[in-house]
């Protein structure tokens, strides 16, 4: 059934503009779950001077896909609240009248996995100096991931970054020692140690550093708010400032922070929400 959802033809409807020009809006998947990615198709049978839209305020950027359509995607944080959300998509003719339309977009819950954990505490808990290290790494991350670069860089469908079993799954929630901790906001990807990582798409590495917990961790945006994140490498192939091409090498697999064997974990951000990396591929089709 998941799988289906992603199979059907996109939602279809058609927006009557101020000048009596029909616009078509498509959706998909119909109804999301958490942490999925939701692709936007809009076609005007008229010519248009803008499309903006936005999902529960936050903005989709819409780019041109082929002659006379636009899409745009965003993301459905893997917390956010299973229920009714609101999809808002505004035209503008070049008369300056505009178009408003509101449509509801249901999300279901993830059905994510519970895993059991007892460890010792002094390898759950980070105190004094570990502590501080790591609270100024989190604060650098955010500000890398805070930022929209006005502009999309990738023009492919997304790719794998590496073959190998999924090891630990989106939005995994792990209890430690009878205490929730934060859900899995990638997935682990179990590889060989020294496979070479490729870029899922082309764009811009904007942060190539060693971190106490996720090890040397290589981040790439994407544009338009989208950023892959590649963990516990190696080996970095690339450095801050590199313009990478979709499959190219930017660092190999492996054990580097606070792991227990040699994996990749590959997270997605887009405008700030953790989506799947897998819904990031099947939501951007051929033809990019």
């Amino acid at each position: 059934m998941r799988r289906l959802w992603w199979l059907l033809a996109f939602l279809l409807i058609a927006i009557p503009c101020s000048g009596g020009e029909v616009v078509q809006v498509s959706w998909s998947p119909q109804v999301l779950r958490q942490g999925d990615v939701l692709s936007v198709i809009v076609k005007p049978e008229a010519k248009v001077t803008t499309v903006k839209g936005d999902l529960d305020g936050t903005t989709i950027y819409f780019y041109e896909q082929g002659e006379g359509v636009l899409a745009g995607i965003v993301g459905m944080d893997l917390a956010t609240s299973p229920g009714q959300h609101r999809l808002r998509v505004v035209i503008k003719d070049p008369e300056g009248r505009s178009s408003e339309q509101v449509f509801p977009v249901q999300v279901e819950a993830g059905g994510f996995e519970v895993q059991q954990l007892t460890l010792p505490q002094e390898m759950v808990e980070l105190k004094g100096e570990i502590l501080e290290r790591y609270l100024a790494e989190r604060k650098r991350i955010n500000g890398v991931l805070n930022h929209v670069r006005p502009k999309r860089l990738w023009r492919h469908p997304f790719i794998r970054p590496v073959d190998g079993e999924i090891t630990g799954a989106f939005g995994l929630r792990r209890i430690i020692n009878g205490q929730d901790r934060s859900p899995h906001n990638g997935v682990d990807i179990g590889a060989l140690l020294g496979a070479e990582v490729g870029a899922c798409n082309n764009g811009v590495v904007v942060f190539a550093q060693e971190l106490y917990l996720e090890g040397k961790t290589v981040i790439i945006d994407h544009g338009f708010g989208l950023y892959s994140i590649y963990m516990h490498l190696s080996e970095m192939r690339v450095k801050e400032g590199d313009e990478v091409g979709i499959g190219e090498c930017i660092g190999l697999v492996g054990a580097t922070g606070r792991v227990t064997g040699p994996h990749l974990h590959w997270g997605i951000r887009l405008l700030g929400a953790r989506v799947d990396p897998f819904s990031l591929l099947r939501a951007v089709p051929s033809g990019e």
